[in-house]
């Protein structure tokens, strides 16, 4: 079960201001770049200039391809399949059948490490009030949390009965995205720097903590 924020196998659309006859090379180079150093520095502290410098091209051409860098954002959401926002474990957007509790959790965990540059930039800009992140962010926690919400009810009864799957799911949601915060804040460290591990040890403490009734 993963929040799919990037669609695997999904052409990148090379569409903008620049025109179909221009290289997409350079452009999918310009949102790649310009996706890394904005979930370092944050939109706000990218310059258009730096942006330029790093892909290699003086300032009036990349403002050919972006006319702002709130056009630079939104291309990047759009261009790198982040929106239209899906939340698919499965390929229809409903939670995968068969797993466990800590396989669901750890699966979601793994496909936000697997994004880690976009979900920096969306934590990041939506912290500092950015309408569009914020308005990204909103549709992804909406949908992650109705996802893990219709897993509780589908596959832990128990759960269901003794708290409400609505309850288990707030709890559930705020444990990933707490998770990923801690990470990525350097205050929760991997072992080995091996995100994936620490997806598996709080997955495994979630599902201890949650296990059924003997």
């Amino acid at each position: 079960m993963t929040i799919e924020t990037r669609p695997k196998g999904r052409s990148h659309r090379e569409r903008g201001n620049a025109g179909e006859s221009d290289p997409p090379t350079t452009r999918a180079r310009i949102l790649d770049i310009a996706l890394s150093l904005m979930s370092q520095r944050g939109v706000d502290g990218t310059s258009m200039r730096d942006l330029a410098s790093a892909a290699g091209l003086n300032v009036a051409s990349l403002y050919h391809y972006f006319p702002s860098k709130r056009d630079l954002l939104e291309a990047v959401l759009v261009e790198r399949g982040y929106l239209p926002i899906t939340a698919p474990p499965g390929e229809d957007g409903s939670p995968a059948t068969g797993l466990t509790l800590a396989e669901m959790l750890a699966d979601y965990m793994r496909s936000m490490f697997d994004v880690e540059d976009f979900v920096r930039l969306m934590v990041g800009e939506a912290m500092r009030g950015e309408s569009t992140a914020r308005s990204v962010g909103t549709d992804l926690y909406s949908s992650f949390q109705a996802s893990l919400e219709q897993w509780v009810t589908e596959n832990r009864p128990d759960l269901v009965e003794r708290d409400g799957a609505a309850a288990v799911a707030r709890v559930l949601s705020a444990m990933v995205v707490g998770v990923f915060i801690g990470y990525a804040a350097g205050v929760m460290p991997a072992e080995g720097d091996d995100p994936t591990a620490l997806a598996r040890q709080w997955a495994d403490t979630a599902a201890h903590i949650l296990r059924p009734p003997d």
